[in-house]
Formats: structure tokens, sequence, C-alpha cells
């Protein structure tokens, strides 16, 4: 389930020293995705895991350090009714627990939220509806279920918060606007980061 941990964090949970995990497997192929390793299914499944005990481990040696679990991926809600048991685990330790989604399984989500387990909750807003499929890098998406999932989050009670990644030549900047009044909330805009590109210079700096 999970396929690696960022094991200190003070960016991806707001107000909150956190531990990152990574989950495998995504129903989206966003093509600028920075997280590739964990969205190709030949990748995901070659790659090794990371036991839940080993994790746990982990959050005991930090007892009192880590206030909360960021669970990202890939697309966490995947997991379906098999990240429960971990996410009640993390909550016996005194963990608050921040998921990233991109909101394509509402009763996934809802699941979570009616059982207590969420304390946080971010989602992506891959673009406008009409854009959504090439976005996301599918023939179609069933923007009902991003719809459902904004509903949810935001009738929900808990501290959240939508946001969008401006991607060049995808997701236009004048459009943001459009995005916020279709979720009825401000969305938190995010840098695209062309980290290919960022390679190939590193490489030629090195020589």
């Amino acid at each position: 389930m999970f396929k690696g941990i960022q094991k200190v964090t003070l960016i991806d949970f707001p107000g909150v020293i956190a531990a990152t995990l990574f989950t495998g497997g995504c129903n989206f192929r966003c093509p600028w995705c920075h997280n590739w390793g964990l969205v190709d299914p030949e990748i995901v499944e070659k790659s090794p895991e990371l036991t839940e005990e080993e994790i746990e481990t982990y959050f005991r040696s930090r007892a009192g350090k880590i206030g909360g679990v960021c669970i990202t991926g890939g697309e966490p809600t995947l997991q379906g009714k098999y990240l429960n048991p971990f996410l009640f685990r993390c909550k016996d330790l005194g963990l608050k627990v921040k998921l990233d989604t991109n909101g394509y399984e509402p009763d996934i989500l809802k699941s979570y939220i009616e059982r207590g387990l969420l304390d946080y909750v971010a989602m992506d807003i891959k673009n406008t509806y009409e854009k959504y499929p090439v976005t996301a890098g599918l023939n179609f998406v069933d923007t009902a279920r991003i719809e459902r999932s904004i509903r949810i989050i935001r009738d929900s009670g808990i501290p959240h918060h939508f946001r969008t990644t401006v991607v060049p030549g995808i997701v236009d900047p004048d459009e943001i606007s459009s995005m916020a009044k279709m979720i009825g909330e401000p969305i938190v805009l995010q840098e695209f980061r062309d980290t290919e590109r960022e390679m190939v210079e590193e490489a030629e700096r090195r020589g």
C-alpha cells in the first residue's frame, strides 16, 4: 500500500509537523504528473512496499515530535476500506491525519470522513470541467464525481483547501476565477515545476 515516506515535512500539513506517506496507484494519468513512479502500474508493482509495522515503529520513535501524517500518492482513496485500520492506528497514536485526493472516489472519501479518520483534506482541482479529461490524461472524466467530492468536503466541517497546479499550456491562468466559482471557495495555486527539464539542466551544469 505504501511506497514511500518523507519522514518530516513542515509544509504538507498546515500548522502541523508531519510525516508524508505515499500510496501507489492512481485513477488519473495527468501528463505533467510529478510522481509518475507512483502512477505507472508496472513501476508501482515492482517497487518495494513499506510495511505498516515499520511505519508505526517510526511514528512511536518520534512521539511528541511529529503531530500528524499526510496520506498522498498516487491516489490514496484507491486503497478503499483497506486504509481504514491504518488510519485508526494513527489516530490511536495521537496523530492528526491529512488526506490528499483528486476527488474521483467520493464514496470512499465520505466513508473516511464519516468514520472520523480525517482532520484535514486537500483536493486537487485539475481544471475547468470542460478541460478535465485532457488535464487528467483520460478520454472521459465523470465530473459529477468531482462535484460530489467538492460538496462532501465543503459540508464536512473539517479544515480543507482546494488547489490547482498552473501547468503552462494546460491550465489557463485566466480561468482560475471560473474554477473558484466552480468549487464555491477560493482556490490555492501551486506552481508547476518542470522536473524533467530541471534534471537536464542540473546534469548540464555538472558537465
